[in-house]
């Protein structure tokens, strides 16, 4: 499908997707090539296919979704939907038997709906890179009915949704020394979204999409005020609550045994 047609269904969907009923979730998954663009909304439903399909066919008609499209299961069945396995016996598998995979995401949130010009204009930006992708993520529900500082999570009332951009390349690649391209690529797509995502306080983002181009502590280094440096990234994944975290992390683990290089580092002062 050429890119404006999915970018009018994307631009529904963000106004839709968040208003709907808590028990109804839709996710999309947007690819691209030179003449193509790919979509895919994924429905998740607490409750029967007879209570599902006339919601969206009164909130989303666009979309078309019949009875025939559906299917009934267990919840940790569509788990394994979801995750793409093929049994729920995969989901106990903790190896990699496609052995390493070699990929870049980044992440935002969207608090304002992007505009149509906006979206045709970031899927033409996937179609110049066809290993890429992007996943949109609903908010809204029982997430708009919790502040911010309530729990350490911020990212609930305000946001309608959430972005993963994610780009992969092969061993080839890597072992060539070309992956360095993709990331290139991804990092600019980034820039290009940041008329059209969260700003104020600051770009925010979701800590399990690790980006270590947000910044990183150095652990080796001299004993300085690390606490401040990694504020940097801190309030993005946790807007006003990095410093609750830092007294936290400050008074269980002061001697920073449990650390990576994005981790919330113990007050020194």
């Amino acid at each position: 499908m050429p890119s404006r047609p999915v970018a009018e269904l994307v631009h529904k969907w963000q106004h839709v997707s968040p208003a709907l009923p808590d028990e109804l979730y839709i996710s999309v998954a947007i690819s691209a090539t030179v003449n193509v663009t790919n979509s895919r909304f994924d429905v998740q439903f607490l409750g029967p296919i007879s209570r599902a399909v006339p919601i969206l066919a009164r909130r989303f008609p666009e979309l078309g979704l019949n009875e025939s499209d559906c299917a009934e299961m267990s919840w940790v069945e569509s788990a394994v939907r979801f995750a793409s396995l093929e049994s729920k016996s995969d989901l106990t598998d903790r190896t990699t038997p496609s052995g390493k995979i070699y990929f870049k995401s980044k992440s935002d949130y969207v608090r304002v709906p992007v505009p149509l010009a906006g979206l045709v204009g970031a899927f033409n930006w996937l179609a110049k890179e066809p290993k890429s992708y992007i996943i949109l993520d609903p908010y809204g529900g029982a997430m708009d009915r919790i502040p911010s500082h309530d729990v350490p999570f911020p990212h609930r009332r305000g946001n309608l949704y959430g972005i993963q951009y994610s780009v992969a390349w092969t061993k080839e690649e890597e072992e060539d020394g070309v992956g360095y391209e993709h990331i290139a690529w991804l990092r600019e797509f980034y820039e290009y979204m940041a008329r059209y995502v969260s700003k104020e306080p600051t770009r925010a983002a979701y800590v399990n999409y690790v980006d270590l181009d947000l910044g990183v502590v150095d652990w080796s280094g001299p004993d300085r005020d690390r606490a401040g440096a990694a504020r940097v990234w801190g309030e993005k994944y946790f807007l006003g609550n990095y410093d609750r975290l830092v007294r936290a992390k400050t008074a269980i683990d002061p001697g920073n045994v449990f650390r990576h290089q994005q981790s919330i580092p113990p007050s020194t002062s």
